[in-house]
């Protein structure tokens, strides 16, 4: 992925900003994604994506599923989002990209509703895998025995990923 544009956003662009990114999470994400003092870069890629670095470090990706937080702030425990954990079995399919199944599935977080953006993390370690999408509330998930129920959308073997590695 090549850099197209990039533009730091004026203060009154970064509230309408925090405004949009509040339809899909909490104050407390808002807090934890954009601290106090902060530059705010917009990034548009050449193949259409939209990409916000906070303090010139890469934080949040804005795709057709709404704001993503890239991968390494679920690494370093710097964003919390509910969570889904899958056993071992399922690490290798999920890191390579294949959307999240019930079997698979050893922990919901019961706060989980439909369309929610989730961090899928493995038992062991809980460590982050991968960000996904409910496809259900967590209740729903719960009396499922197959079937899909994340939709995974950013692992460590996507271009987002590739791109935040060699980003400055």
């Amino acid at each position: 992925m090549k850099i197209k544009q990039r533009h730091f956003i004026r203060k009154s662009e970064l509230n309408v900003l925090k405004d949009e990114i509040l339809t899909q999470y909490n104050q407390e994400f808002i807090d934890q994604v954009f601290p106090k003092k902060t530059n705010v870069e917009l990034i548009q890629t050449e193949s259409g994506d939209i990409l916000f670095a906070v303090n010139n470090e890469l934080k949040l990706w804005k795709s057709k599923y709404g704001y993503i937080p890239v991968l390494t702030l679920l690494l370093n425990n710097r964003v919390d989002l509910k969570t889904i954990v899958v056993d071992f079995g399922a690490v290798r399919y999920v890191t390579n990209g294949a959307d999240v199944m019930r079997p698979g599935i050893t922990k919901i977080d019961p706060s989980i509703k439909k369309d929610d953006i989730v961090k899928i993390e493995e038992e062991t370690k809980h460590r982050a895998l991968a960000v996904g999408k409910a496809m259900f509330d967590a209740s729903e998930m719960e009396t499922k025995t197959s079937g899909k129920v994340v939709k995974n959308l950013h692992t460590i073997q996507d271009p987002i990923w590739q791109f935040e590695k060699q980003f400055k």
